[in-house]
């Protein structure tokens, strides 16, 4: 065990650098894999939803042939797309406030080893217990609800525009 009084040279500075930098490399690697999981989720939810489109080709069909404009089709796939962006919103925060409730309670308590010197006496080590814990921000919560909604919306902005493309001859003479 190395005791801060008797380290050589710059040493304590030297690891204070590499644990700082670490941190920051664990950091920046932290938003670059929560980017590519947003774009992963959003352009999941774009495909499936023009999946859903696809096979409702009939549907859009028949309600064009009966007279709905493009706007009125393009809504109705947006107001699904937004319930289904509310709903998971909903159910995300959900399990996430129990996620984190979960890590909280079943955490380990870490316990740090603090190594100094005291004022005019001898070397004292001194043991400090760290909780494992999970906090959750109220930003935080408003950012994941806000872009679940909006993965839901660009979702349904997309499917919408399909089904508005579509003619209703073309769509109607699917049915067989």
């Amino acid at each position: 065990m190395v005791r801060a009084g008797s380290v050589p040279g710059n040493l304590p500075g030297t690891i204070n650098d590499a644990i700082a930098s670490s941190a920051g490399l664990a950091a920046d690697l932290g938003t670059w894999v929560a980017a590519a999981a947003l774009a992963a989720a959003f352009a999941l939810a774009a495909l499936l939803t023009l999946a859903g489109v696809t096979r409702r080709v009939t549907e859009f069909g028949t309600l064009k042939a009966l007279g709905w404009r493009a706007g009125r089709i393009t809504a109705q796939v947006l107001g699904e797309a937004a319930a289904v962006g509310i709903s998971g919103a909903l159910a995300g925060v959900g399990l996430g406030f129990a996620g984190a409730a979960l890590v909280t309670a079943l955490g380990p308590t870490l316990t740090v080893t603090v190594i100094g010197t005291a004022g005019g006496g001898g070397p004292q080590d001194k043991s400090v217990p760290v909780p494992f814990s999970a906090p959750v921000s109220p930003g935080i919560v408003a950012l994941a609800a806000a872009l679940a909604v909006a993965g839901g919306l660009l979702a349904g902005a997309l499917g919408g525009w399909r089904a508005a493309r579509l003619r209703p001859a073309a769509a109607l003479a699917e049915v067989g």
